[in-house]
């Protein structure tokens, strides 16, 4: 009988979250500069601008793991009422489904919104 060939050791994966924060932020910094929060609009119109600009830039809404907290923070950094964790997975799971229920916000990027149900549209 012949020894079993030995099994090759394989590299543990990496975990890059590090790499995915850096992303997240950089997306939430990017959309927070285009689509700014206001004082004058409700928290419900900031966080769908936020959440619409990010749909903008990155092109989908599955956002970058951890895109939450620095979306918190800039928020809370520039003393704008802020959703909690939960109120902001709601608000990307009520734009990705249904955009339209935003149109009437003030304040809502609507042209993008728009655009966001032609897409949703097309995906059917």
């Amino acid at each position: 009988m012949s020894e079993p060939a030995t099994r090759p050791i394989l590299p543990l994966p990496s975990i890059s979250y590090a790499k995915t924060k850096q992303a997240a932020e950089a997306l939430v910094m990017e959309a927070f500069e285009d689509f700014p929060p206001s004082a004058d609009f409700s928290m419900r119109a900031n966080a769908v601008r936020l959440l619409v600009g990010m749909w903008f830039i990155h092109g989908s809404m599955s956002f970058p793991r951890g895109w939450v907290t620095p979306a918190m923070q800039a928020f809370i950094q520039r003393g704008i009422d802020c959703p909690n964790p939960r109120c902001w997975r709601s608000y990307r799971s009520d734009v990705k489904d249904n955009p339209g229920q935003f149109l009437s916000t003030p304040g809502a990027p609507v042209d993008l919104i728009r655009q966001m149900e032609l897409d949703l549209m097309g995906e059917a």
